[in-house]
């Protein structure tokens, strides 16, 4: 395939979807949908969404398609809409990402329709063993639900095309565990022009109110450090992961100088990264996270408490690991106040970031690949 020209995601969410999620897989395959158009492609997006079924809707030059929305465990239960709307479409690649479940029924029916077809992971999980263990855990329908789930998806995925990973690390995985190969391409972001930025004593924390993101281990470093003098902001959507809001409105009235913001636009999101001095992520692990690539683009140092990928933050120096709290909280009260060390790691990720993440070179990976499967 020399020059395909039709490319379509298909994805449970849409970016640009007020009530959807804008997580790091919808920002991605976005970004990935606006460089594309810019070279000239047909970009095709279908998603889930029940009020939008029978419709086809144009967003920023997006072709927008929906499917019934089904339970995590239950997409394959759209084939017979799918394969509909993939005849329709009819394209060259088809990109799917942020689940599994949709990789078998696209995979069956484009043998039929023709196209390549790409899985993205989005996250170590995936690939993991453990989630076959985490099944038993389930209740006995969730369960089965999950068996045909897992089934399905891992005897397509060594049929497909094209996996597409984020990271050494998973293609590790994706080796070890299920003796397949696949390619990494790092999340990438458009360039952000290059500014000299009029810093504030600002912390922040990016992500969903869920457990795998341990938010309540940021609450406790506004705790400990807030006598110091320094700006302490949360950002993110609610999940349905319930205490988090309420322990986050109680740290509000406790602590004066933290407040939560909830989901921002992508444009006052980088406003404060502009602003600020650090980023804290506090969660096990991540795929790799855009939050990451976002604030390295702005000049701004990550302070982690584990996730490193392919340790990136330890070897090229973009920030710290601590590994444990206590440690945390003394790399966060160093770069604060240490304004030399600070402002040499600002101008390594903003350098680093732009080498390594801009979303041309990416999107240049991808075609390549592409045009090189046979």
């Amino acid at each position: 395939m020399d020059n395909p020209k039709k490319f379509c995601f298909v994805m449970p969410a849409f970016y640009l979807e007020p009530n959807d999620i804008k997580g790091g897989s919808e920002t991605q395959a976005y970004l990935i949908a606006q460089e594309l158009l810019k070279r000239g492609w047909e970009v095709h997006y279908i998603r889930e969404n029940n009020q939008q079924l029978g419709q086809q809707e144009k967003i920023n030059e997006i072709v927008v398609h929906s499917l019934t929305e089904r339970h995590t465990k239950l997409k394959w239960l759209n084939t017979r809409q799918l394969s509909c709307l993939m005849e329709e479409i009819r394209a060259d690649v088809w990109y799917c990402r942020a689940t599994v479940s949709y990789v078998f029924p696209v995979w069956l029916n484009a043998r039929k329709i023709g196209g390549k077809v790409l899985w993205s992971c989005s996250s170590d999980r995936f690939l993991s063993k453990r989630l076959i263990k985490e099944m038993k855990k389930e209740s006995f329908l969730r369960k089965i639900a999950s068996y045909i789930d897992r089934f399905l998806f891992l005897k397509t995925i060594r049929k497909i095309d094209l996996v597409i990973l984020q990271s050494q690390r998973q293609k590790k995985m994706l080796k070890e565990n299920w003796k397949l190969k696949g390619e990494v391409i790092y999340n990438s972001q458009p360039v952000v022009p290059l500014k000299n930025w009029e810093r504030k004593p600002l912390i922040l924390w990016i992500g969903r109110l869920m457990f795998r993101k341990h938010p309540e281990r940021y609450l406790e470093v506004v705790k400990r450090l807030k006598g110091r003098p320094y700006e302490f902001l949360a950002l993110g959507k609610e999940s349905e992961e319930l205490g988090f809001l309420e322990e986050f409105a109680k740290t509000e009235n406790e602590v004066p100088n933290f407040r939560y913001l909830g989901e921002i636009e992508r444009e006052k999101l980088f406003g404060l990264l502009e602003r600020a001095k650090l980023i804290i992520n506090t969660s096990d692990y991540e795929g790799f996270s855009n939050t990451f690539i976002e604030a390295w683009m702005h000049g701004v140092p990550v302070v982690s408490l584990k996730a490193d990928p392919d340790d990136l933050i330890k070897t090229c120096e973009l920030g710290r690991v601590s590994t444990e709290m206590e440690k945390l909280i003394k790399d966060v009260e160093e770069l604060m106040e240490d304004e030399y060390s600070w402002k040499i790691i600002s101008e390594r990720v903003k350098k680093f970031s732009r080498e390594r993440f801009d979303i041309k070179k990416s999107v240049d990976s991808l075609i390549y690949h592409i045009n090189n499967i046979h």
